[in-house]
């Protein structure tokens, strides 16, 4: 029977949180490939689910703001998705959390694709509203979805046990705010320090103009969101494992790929900035950890970004990842069973659309090119990992140069560049 594949993909979650989560550690991490620069396609929530169901980078599919919905399915990128594809080859499908903001405005929307669909009708906080395969409900709260959701995953995974393969999607709506962590886990982190190298940083001249003045944040509130993320992130743990209990049980744990990834990082008060969206390895970064049939376990350095997720997801089934539409990732099948990544990618581009940047990552370096202000910061983040001096004298113009070509391209062409 052909394998299954799995995507987890948390909402707001720092890579430096992921050590956090024992269970994801040890179940995960340690039996699967962690890669350390893992990037979101776009650091805002939106646009980064609309680049990890299509493998298009922001600038190809055209959803930059934060109300994705309308505009993904008005420009028709719904029919054409992981999901689509999967479904096409015989795989059953469900999706099992947060789909996309402005989902709410049209209730009923179910996705093309997916067999089983239950996603939170967002804009409900106080009255949670959950679309169950195209009929409306109410939980209870919105941190009370999240477990109900994954009850309906494992309820997916147990019913799939012996009719063929499957593709699921689970996407909590953790560690996202506001942070409502389970009685169980709401203590875990009291008192836990912040204090990032970053923080408040205290000469920010070699930041972009709109960044100098910005106001230093206060450390006792960045401090208790960072410990409701990671009182949140337990409450995902605990699913996790049930998860995974699940497929041990069922005898499905040895031919199911997992795939750990956020949708994007977080700032708390680095370079004094309180959010995503921005170029820095805070909010760009990413988890990302693969277990698979035939994975060693390795921690390696490789360029991954969301836009890979559905080409190796295809590949694993056998697929073509081109077939019909080139896509802009690239599948790490070869590199996960092999072992080897010599001929990966040399460099990744990270971008946002709406705000008019693009982070450029080759080796040690991050490149930052403003394009609206013409501003540009280089990094070396090998000498500098936390950004604080940015080399203001550099010629960069080979830098400008690959940036352009990268995020003015798509497919096998943009692919090309990244060699």
């Amino acid at each position: 029977m052909a394998d299954n594949v799995l995507w987890i993909v948390t909402d707001d979650q720092m890579r430096s949180t992921l050590r956090s989560m024992n269970r994801t550690w040890k179940r995960l991490v340690r039996k699967g490939v962690h890669f350390r620069q893992g990037y979101s396609a776009m650091p805002l929530c939106g646009p980064a689910r609309a680049s990890i169901l299509t493998s298009r980078y922001p600038h190809n599919h055209g959803c930059d703001t934060n109300m994705t919905h309308q505009p993904f399915v008005a420009r028709g990128l719904d029919q054409d998705t992981a999901a689509t594809r999967m479904k096409a080859a015989g795989y059953s499908t469900g999706y099992f959390g947060k789909y996309m903001n402005g989902i709410a405005q049209d209730p009923t929307y179910v996705a093309p694709g997916w067999d089983r669909w239950v996603t939170l009708l967002d804009g409900m906080i106080d009255d949670p509203r959950v679309n169950v395969d195209g009929t409306v409900r109410r939980v209870a709260s919105q941190r009370k979805f999240d477990a109900f959701a994954a009850r309906r995953l494992r309820r997916f995974i147990r019913r799939n046990e012996d009719t063929g393969p499957w593709f699921a999607v689970f996407s909590p709506t953790a560690p996202h705010g506001p942070y409502t962590p389970s009685p169980e886990h709401a203590d875990d982190f009291d008192g836990e320090p912040w204090d990032p190298p970053a923080f408040n940083e205290a000469d920010m001249s070699d930041k972009p103009a709109k960044l100098r003045d910005l106001p230093k944040q206060d450390r006792r509130r960045m401090r208790k969101i960072h410990e409701g993320k990671l009182e949140e992130l337990q409450d995902v743990d605990d699913q996790v494992e049930k998860v995974l209990d699940v497929l041990r049980r069922t005898r499905q744990l040895r031919r199911t790929w997992i795939f750990f990834v956020s949708d994007n990082g977080f700032l708390l008060g680095e370079h004094r900035l309180f959010s995503k969206s921005q170029p820095y390895e805070e909010a760009a970064g990413v988890p990302f950890v693969v277990r698979g049939p035939g994975v060693a376990p390795r921690t390696v350095d490789a360029l991954v970004s969301q836009v890979d997720l559905m080409p190796t997801t295809l590949d694993i089934a056998g697929l073509d990842p081109d077939a019909g539409r080139e896509l802009d990732g690239r599948s790490m099948l070869g590199p996960l069973r092999s072992g080897e990544w010599s001929s990966w990618r040399r460099r990744l581009i990270i971008e946002n659309t709406h705000l008019d940047w693009s982070l450029l990552r080759e080796g040690s370096h991050a490149y930052i090119e403003h394009q609206r202000t013409g501003e540009f910061e280089l990094y070396d983040l090998e000498r500098d990992p936390h950004q604080l001096t940015s080399l203001g004298d550099a010629d960069v113009s080979d830098w400008a140069r690959k940036t352009s070509e990268l995020t003015q391209t798509q497919g096998r062409a943009l692919r090309r560049f990244e060699q």
